[in-house]
Order: structure tokens, then sequence, then C-alpha cells
């Protein structure tokens, strides 16, 4: 929008026409409604949040209220009203220009709001200015007189004829000339700011040889290019590889992981396996792991964010069911992250467990005596049961995709019961239920089969 107006407002103060029209007065209404989101938004003080009213005028005083204030007052306008024909009324159209220089705060702004890549940034600011730095050369060539205002679209005919007894040359028929319009030389200047500043130079617009104003405007124009030019040349890959530097650094790491595998000889389907774990790996996190992240934050916010991610899921699990806040956020400190990609058996029936999963993002199917009896996915808790009792596993559970868990060892529950005596008390009640539970129906399937046995001899007779 700061483009679009300050491209706009220096083009018609420069053509002199009319500008207090439909679209300025929407572009006018627009200044004015940011100066007034301005000035009801908070704001970042020293990692502060300003939220009280004197505080926020105050910051938003020295910083761009008054370029903001200047570009919501339609001076074109008051000077068309009131007839300003002073030699100040051109500054005063020129000051809401000023406005146009805040962009290095807007692209700020957006970069933290909506998490854009600091590289993309630096690429739009770099657009910005270069064609606000087009569209200034193309109206100062306008100024100086540069780009034509008329062109001969058929020329001057002559031709001989006798007057007096003589052959003498004269105009037959005069040259028919078109005038450009506004838009028309602002093209004509446009193209040759562009030659001019890429030092393409075509020559077909060039600056008058006896007009020292041309040719001192023409030399500005070819330092300011040639020096954009050179940066942005010089600083374009720079950005690129910022902007891949993820990318870069996880296919470095793939090609380490590669030799590795070809030096030890891996099978082909296991190196696969690799290759498909470490592609997952950058589909679903992009190379960024949560310990990563976690780690780099203080205690007190890294269990914030636990806490966010896993509050519904520990609700899931039935012995953490009812628990005070204090509690979860001691409970999710103590987890840890896993992977596992597809086929792999996370609990194998009738080992011993040592820990319980919180399965955050996959599926897996349970799987009893070879039969598989059931199917979880993601928000699914399992394995608890063999925290409390100390038995072995009762089902084998197998990810059928790729699968993120978080894991809770048996030290860290244990020390939970120890601390919290409610959750120790639901925790016994529970298994004693599950117990009972499970001898009535281990009951039930001794009768059924002793049953079966009985009826198996009658059937035969």
């Amino acid at each position: 929008m700061n483009l679009l107006f300050g491209m706009t407002l220096s083009y018609r103060l420069r053509t002199g026409e009319v500008i207090h029209d439909l679209f300025y007065w929407v572009m006018i209404s627009i200044m004015v409604a940011d100066l007034l989101l301005d000035l009801a938004s908070t704001r970042k003080h020293r990692m502060a949040v300003v939220k009280d009213w004197k505080s926020v005028f105050g910051l938003y005083l020295r910083g761009w209220m008054v370029p903001d204030i200047l570009a919501a007052i339609p001076f074109e306008y008051l000077a068309d009203v009131f007839h300003w024909e002073s030699e100040w009324t051109l500054l005063l159209r020129v000051l809401p220009l000023s406005k146009t220089f805040k962009v290095s705060t807007v692209l700020d702004d957006l970069q933290t709001h909506l998490q854009m890549p600091g590289a993309l940034m630096k690429l739009i600011s770099l657009g910005y200015w270069g064609l606000q730095a087009i569209h200034a050369f193309s109206l100062g060539w306008w100024w100086v007189g540069g780009s034509p205002e008329e062109m001969e679209t058929t020329p001057a005919k002559t031709g001989w004829v006798m007057e007096g007894g003589q052959l003498v040359q004269k105009t037959i028929s005069e040259a028919e000339v078109r005038k450009f319009t506004n838009p028309e030389i602002y093209l004509r200047s446009v193209y040759w700011t562009v030659t001019t500043m890429t030092t393409i130079g075509y020559g077909d617009y060039s600056p008058s040889k006896d007009n020292n104003r041309q040719i001192i405007f023409t030399i500005i124009a070819q330092i300011t290019g040639v020096s954009f030019y050179g940066f942005v040349v010089g600083n374009i890959p720079v950005l690129i590889a910022n902007a891949n530097a993820a990318r870069a650094a996880f296919d470095s790491r793939n090609e380490v992981i590669g030799e590795f595998m070809r030096v030890k000889q891996l099978p082909v389907a296991m190196q696969d396996r690799v290759r498909d774990y470490y592609q997952y790996l950058w589909e679903s996190r992009k190379g960024v792991s949560d310990s990563q992240v976690l780690g780099s934050l203080p205690h007190a916010l890294s269990v914030d964010v636990l806490v966010f991610l896993n509050q519904e899921i520990l609700q899931k699990v039935e012995f953490f069911k009812g628990v005070k806040e204090i509690f979860i956020r001691e409970v999710v400190g103590m987890l840890t992250t896993e992977t596992f990609i597809p086929g792999d058996y996370i609990i194998r029936e009738g080992e011993f467990g040592t820990c319980m999963y919180f399965l955050t993002n996959g599926a897996v199917e349970v799987i009893v005596n070879g039969n598989t009896v059931a199917q979880l996915g993601t928000g699914s808790p399992f394995g608890e049961m063999a925290l409390v009792s100390g038995d072995k596993r009762n089902a084998s559970i197998r990810a059928t995709a790729y699968c993120d868990m978080y894991v809770l060892e048996r030290a860290g529950f244990d020390q939970l019961r120890s601390r919290y005596e409610d959750f120790d008390k639901n925790v016994v009640q529970i298994t004693e239920q599950r117990a009972a539970a499970n001898k009535k129906a281990q009951e039930a399937r001794e009768l059924a089969a002793k049953a079966a046995a009985e009826a198996k001899p009658e059937g035969n007779a």
C-alpha cells in the first residue's frame, strides 16, 4: 500500500493532474485508518508489551506518527480548494511521501506475525526499493525533459518546384506529429531508466548533448544503477542460500549418512529404511527436532509449550484423569521423544515393560497371539499397565505408519506416585478394578473353553 500510495502521489504531482478523485480519497481513508489502528494497538518496548494509552501514544509519537499524520492529511485537496500558490505548496504536497520510508517497520511486523523467512523479507525489501528507485528516476528524467512529449508519425516531404524560371526545393507536405499522453511519456521514462540503470543503454533515448541537466542526471542514474546492480548480484546468492539453509544442512547430513552406509556395506533394504526415516524427518519437521527447539528455551517456557502440546493426550490416560495442572507440568518435564517407522515393534508381547507411550502422530496396531485385535491413532496412550503391575506385556504394538511418541519411563512414573498421594491412590484403585475385570474375563474364557471341550465328544458321538 505504501508503494502504491507513494508512486501514485508522486506521479500525479509531476503531471499536475487533479488528484482528489475517488481513488485519492480511498487512499486517504486507508491512511487515516492506519493512523487510528496504530494509536489503538499495543506495542513492544524493550521486550515488554505496552498497553496503556499514554505510553502507546508516546512510543508512536517518537516513531512513525508524524509521517502517518502527514500521509493522512489531504494536502492536494486543501491546496486546490484554498488556491494555495505559495512556494511552500509543493513542499506540503511532497511531505506525505515520507510515509514510504515506513516500509522497513511494516516488513519487520509482517515477518514477526506471519513467521516469514528473513531471506524472503530481504528479497521483498530489495524489490520495494528497486521499484521506488525506478519510479523516482523515471519522474526525474521526465522533469529534466529527457522523455519526448511528441513524435513524428509522418515526416515532412520536400520537392522541387519552378519559381521565376528556377527550380526551388520547397516543403510539399508538413510533418504529422502525435503528442504523447502522460502515461506514454512516463512509460518511455521508465524504459530509459531501466536501460540506463542496468547499463544496457540502447541509445534510442539519451541525454541531449547541450543539456547539462540531462547529462548530470544520466551520470547519477548510471552510478546508482551500477551500485544497486552490484549490491543485488552480490546479495541474491547469499539470500537464496540462507533461504535454503535448513535444506542444505539436511542434504549435507544425508551425504554423510549415505557414505557411512556404503562403507559399512549395509543391506539395500536397510539403507532404504534409513533414507525413508530421514526423509520423514524433513517432511514432518524440516530437519528440526522437538528437543532442539525445547532445549533452547527457558525451562518454564519449554514446560508451557509441552503442556500445550500434551495436555489433551495426557487427560486420555485413565491414571491422569482429574489431576491438577501442577501435576501435568511435572509429567511433561519427564517426557522424552521417539520416532518409529512403519513395521517397527514399539512393544513386544511377553517382554517386561519399562515405560509407557503417548502417540502424538501416526497409527499403530495391537497384536495378540499373532492376530491384530485393534487399531490406535493419534492421541492414544498405551503401555501404562506394565508400569503398575510389573508383569510382562500382554500384547504387541506395531507401527503401521511413521509415528512420533512421547515416552514416560518407569522411574519417572514411580517418582510421581511417591510425590502425589492422590495420584498413587488413583493408580491403586484403577489397577485393582482392572485386575478384577481381567480375572472375570479369564474365568469366562476358561468356562467357555471347558464347555467347548465337554461338548466336543458329544458332537463326535
